[in-house]
């Protein structure tokens, strides 16, 4: 793959290790949320802000992966370009972490 990254640049194998914990952890994740019986209400905030957050790395580190080509290959960057809207829609992140810190965390309504 020409203008790739080398596969010996540690810290980008770390990233790569990292974005496959952290899918994995996503995945066990929604198996427990769908397997609950009671409503997860506020809870489903930590899910999207894991999710958008994850899916943001995700395609950074695939770009990075795929160097220059990576900005040839449309799919890729179209997927990257979306997935920057995760954190802004159904709320945005700073949204669902004020819903967390409120709902779940029992913290003071913050001044607004």
């Amino acid at each position: 793959m020409e203008g790739a990254r080398h596969p010996s640049d540690t810290a980008l194998r770390d990233r790569v290790a990292d974005a496959w914990i952290r899918s994995r952890a996503y995945r066990l994740k929604g198996f427990e949320t769908v397997s609950r019986d009671d409503d997860i209400g506020a809870e489903s905030s930590l899910n999207k802000i894991f999710w958008s957050e994850l899916d943001v790395a995700l395609h950074e580190t695939a770009l990075d992966l795929l160097g220059a080509d990576g900005e040839l290959e449309s799919e890729w960057l179209e997927n990257y370009v979306f997935s920057l809207a995760g954190p802004i829609y159904a709320g945005t992140n700073e949204i669902q972490r004020n819903v967390i810190a409120e709902r779940l965390l029992g913290l003071p309504r913050g001044a607004r």
